[in-house]
C-alpha cells in the first residue's frame, strides 16, 4: 500500500524487549515553546508481521520549567488514545492517521515532572491538559517518533503546526500546509 505522501516513508523495525527505536529532529524544534504546538499529526502503518497492531508514538524532549527538574520527555500514547486522536480501530496493513493534539489524546510526562503535574503513564492526560500544566515548557532536544514494543511498519506525513514532514527515499521533504 503506498504511503499517504510521495513515494517513501520512514520504515521502522523493533525486535523483542529490550529493543526500542527513536527517530527525531534536533534542529527544527529546539527552543520552541510547547504551548506553541497546535497541531501534531502523523500517519502510521503496522505490517502484518507485527506482534499486534501497535504503532509508534511521539516523544518531545523538554525543559518542563516546573519544579527542580530541567529535563523530561512528553510521550504520546497512540494505542490508548481514542477518536478523534486515534482511529476507532487500529488495522494492520493500512495507513491510518493519528492526531496527537486532538481530543481523546493520551500523553504523559516522564520522571518527577509527570508526578508533579499529575500526568503519568499510569494516569495520562490529554494534550490540552499537558500544555496547561506545563505553560512554560520548551523543547530542548528533539521531537520525534518512539517505539519500544515489537513493530514492523512505517510512519509518514508528520505535521507540526502548519509544516508537513514527508519522509522520502532521498530525505525528508518539508512543505507548508494550508490551514
Amino acid at each position: 500500500m503506498p504511503p499517504p505522501y510521495g513515494l517513501g516513508s520512514l520504515g521502522l523495525i523493533v525486535g523483542d524487549s529490550p529493543d526500542k527505536i527513536a527517530f527525531g529532529n534536533e534542529t527544527n524544534f529546539a527552543e520552541l515553546p510547547v504551548s506553541d504546538l497546535i497541531t501534531l499529526k502523523y500517519w502510521a502503518y503496522a505490517g502484518t508481521t507485527s506482534a499486534t497492531v501497535s504503532v509508534p508514538g511521539l516523544s518531545i524532549e523538554v525543559d518542563p520549567n516546573v519544579g527542580t527538574t530541567d529535563y523530561a520527555n512528553l510521550i504520546y500514547l497512540p494505542d490508548s488514545s481514542t477518536t478523534p486522536s486515534a482511529p476507532g480501530s487500529q488495522l494492520p496493513n493500512t495507513w491510518q492517521q493519528y492526531d496527537a493534539s486532538a481530543a481523546g489524546s493520551q500523553w504523559y510526562a516522564t520522571g518527577a515532572t509527570g508526578i508533579l503535574i499529575n500526568c503519568t503513564l499510569a494516569s495520562p492526560c490529554t494534550f490540552d491538559q499537558l500544555k496547561a500544566r506545563l505553560p512554560d515548557a520548551v523543547i530542548t532536544l528533539s521531537l520525534g517518533f518512539t517505539m519500544d514494543t515489537p513493530f514492523i511498519g512505517a510512519v509518514d506525513g508528520l505535521q507540526v503546526n502548519n509544516t508537513l514532514y514527508d519522509f522520502e527515499p532521498l530525505g525528508v521533504h518539508k512543505t507548508a500546509v494550508v490551514p
